[in-house]
């Protein structure tokens, strides 16, 4: 209910402050909108006062629909902040807001929230689409790597001394561009070693962001604005009446059926129990790699051949590797596996209780994570990509990732008939629609085998009637 407040001038004049509680901020704090009302001269002190109270109502009506901002003259830059500071959101997440944040308010971090245009987006946007927002560097993979081996030093040292990740120094070695940030975190570790880093880098000079990067900036300030609508800082988000930028979803390489029956028969002759348990698990049961690594043996259930998810490892740069709820709400499901993948569980099993009882007081573990690093502490999810793409380079298979395998698994499941509503709560898709957009083709792929066996079953080949098509 707004509150009315009389006051009275050193001249006498009469005046009425009228405010208004609505919601509570991205800081926390009350958002109170207010307004003065004064009263037509001449009117008496008893009529001013009943039509002050009127005026407040439809002053609170107005501020509650949205016709009214409560304060849209606050700076995107200071809203933003805040929204970012106290979001309940992911730690991915959070990283991704803050690194679309850094762009987003040398653009438009100036402007109020109620002042923002579409103009303004559509410039920032097209600037994100131009040469000069990016720069990278390259490396050369053969000084680097002739520099880390003269240093004696690990992946994992350079990693810490850097604060680069581990994966990143991976792709350098193999000669990938990083931004001029990183390079210059890796050249500044590797000189405060004593090493001349003449050379390790080439210059690469201004490259273009991805449409996809375009798009993550843009989903970034709508998600800011509809925050400031929904707490009626402003009354509409200028995001909802623009175009999104589009990018193309490129479709994750996954095997084929010849290819998955060649992956799995490599598995099953890889004498490293670990992978062939991992590579195993992934292709049969379309877990996501976070997933797959958080898993405990609590959550197998050898019983009734049920693999419960309901936690997920997470590797995030400036975060480390922590622990959080799956994805999405879907995501925490129980996953029927066959026998076939039970037995591996069962040997795997044997094999991790024997390591933990033969390393004795060097196991520092604090859960029965199925995969765990030499002291049975969690792996890290990057470990399981690392092992990927060396065991199909060694089996000479097509180059996949373990999203890779979790794609292949839900297609080998179209294929097989495995109905949309089934298939959603196997892969933990947070809706069907989602999942028939992404694997749209496998989807078409199977509506024909269908068609064909309708023919098959309706039409046999001794009564199925020529038909001639003209033209």
């Amino acid at each position: 209910m707004a509150t009315v407040t009389k006051r009275t001038g050193k001249t006498g004049d009469v005046s009425f402050l009228i405010r208004a509680f609505v919601g509570w901020g991205a800081d926390g704090k009350q958002l109170i909108k207010s307004m003065t009302w004064k009263p037509p001269a001449g009117m008496k002190p008893s009529a001013a006062e009943k039509q002050a109270e009127k005026e407040a109502v439809l002053f609170e009506e107005k501020v509650r629909s949205g016709t009214v901002s409560i304060n849209g003259n606050i700076k995107f830059a200071d809203y933003a902040k805040q929204f970012v500071k106290n979001a309940d959101v992911s730690k991915s997440t959070r990283r991704n807001y803050e690194f679309c944040m850094t762009r987003t308010i040398k653009a438009i971090g100036h402007i109020p929230l109620d002042k923002l245009r579409a103009e303004h987006l559509q410039e920032f946007y097209n600037n994100l689409r131009e040469e000069n927002v990016k720069y990278s560097l390259t490396a050369t993979p053969y000084k680097l790597n002739e520099i880390i081996e003269e240093l004696g030093i690990m992946r994992k040292e350079l990693a810490k001394l850097s604060g680069v990740a581990a994966s990143t120094l991976t792709n350098l070695k193999k000669g990938k561009s990083v931004s001029k940030e990183t390079a210059e975190k890796v050249i500044s570790a590797l000189k405060a070693l004593g090493a001349k880093t003449d050379e390790c880098f080439l210059d690469s000079g201004p490259a273009l962001l991805s449409s996809k990067t375009v798009h993550a900036h843009h989903v970034f300030i709508q998600t800011i604005l509809r925050h400031a609508k929904k707490t009626r800082i402003i009354p509409h988000a200028v995001t909802d009446f623009i175009s999104t930028p589009k990018y193309a979803n490129k479709e994750t390489p996954h095997f084929d059926d010849d290819q998955a029956s060649a992956f799995l028969l490599a598995v099953l002759n890889e004498p490293d129990i670990r992978k062939r348990t991992a590579f195993s698990l992934l292709l049969y049961s379309g877990m996501r790699r976070g997933e797959l690594c958080g898993l405990e043996w609590g959550a197998v259930d050898f019983n009734n051949n049920i693999i419960h998810v309901r936690r997920a490892s997470i590797y995030t740069p400036g975060y480390g590797v922590y622990e959080e709820s799956p994805k999405t709400k879907k995501s925490a499901r129980s996953i029927v596996v066959t026998p076939f993948i039970m037995a591996i569980l069962l040997e795997y099993h044997e094999w991790w209780t024997d390591y933990k009882q033969s390393i004795g007081d060097v196991w520092t573990g604090e859960s029965d994570r199925l995969f765990i690093q030499s002291d049975g502490t969690p792996i890290h999810p990057n470990t399981i990509n690392g092992w990927l793409r060396k065991f199909v380079s060694k089996n000479e298979l097509p180059e996949i990732s373990p999203h890779g395998l979790r794609h292949t698994f839900i297609t080998l499941q179209v294929a097989a008939g495995v109905d949309i509503r089934t298939l959603q709560a196997r892969s933990g898709h947070a809706n069907a629609t989602t999942l028939l957009n992404v694997y749209s083709h496998a989807i078409q792929s199977a509506q024909e085998k269908a068609a064909d066996k309708m023919d098959k079953m309706l039409l046999p080949e001794s009564k199925a009637p020529d038909i001639v098509i003209d033209g």
